[in-house]
């Protein structure tokens, strides 16, 4: 007789869906946060989205991105924040102080792979109603910003 747990209790206890785990979800061994934006709170949103919004301005002027690419609007398109939260968690992990040093040339290896992915969020055009697609400038906050943080999306 053993103290195994059978493989069908095990089964049962664990959760219906991710869902279910992703809120008990806690930063991992480096302490970088992975964004959950389904299960981010309305109180957590406007911290999240600030921090988000200057890494992602810091990236589009770093690798000369143009707004084609990364648009003054991207935060309304689900996909590209998805893609931009995503390559930001990477990034941040590949220059944390435990990387052992492969992680920069993983960032980029990264980078060339979300590349082309980015033009498949966004072809240039909006297509939710909203167009405004000229320059913004290098640090000016889009209208409706302030609006927008204040809540976290998680939902349809």
């Amino acid at each position: 007789m053993t103290d195994d747990i059978p493989l069908d209790e095990l089964v049962a206890s664990l959760p219906d869906t991710w869902d279910d785990q992703a809120p008990r979800r806690t930063p991992g061994m480096l302490g970088i946060a992975v964004i959950n934006w389904r299960t981010l709170d309305d109180a957590d949103a406007p911290q999240v989205w600030a921090e988000l919004r200057d890494w992602v301005t810091w990236f589009t002027h770093r690798y000369n991105l143009p707004i084609r690419k990364i648009p003054p609007c991207w935060y309304k398109h689900g996909a590209l924040v998805e893609e931009l939260s995503a390559l930001r968690t990477a990034w941040l992990v590949s220059f944390d102080s435990l990387d052992a040093g492969y992680g920069p040339i993983g960032w980029h290896e990264r980078l060339a792979v979300a590349i082309p992915r980015l033009a498949t969020w966004y072809n240039g055009e909006c297509h939710n109603g909203h167009t405004e697609l000229q320059q913004i400038g290098h640090d000016a906050v889009p209208s409706g910003w302030a609006d927008w943080i204040s809540q976290s999306h998680s939902q349809p």
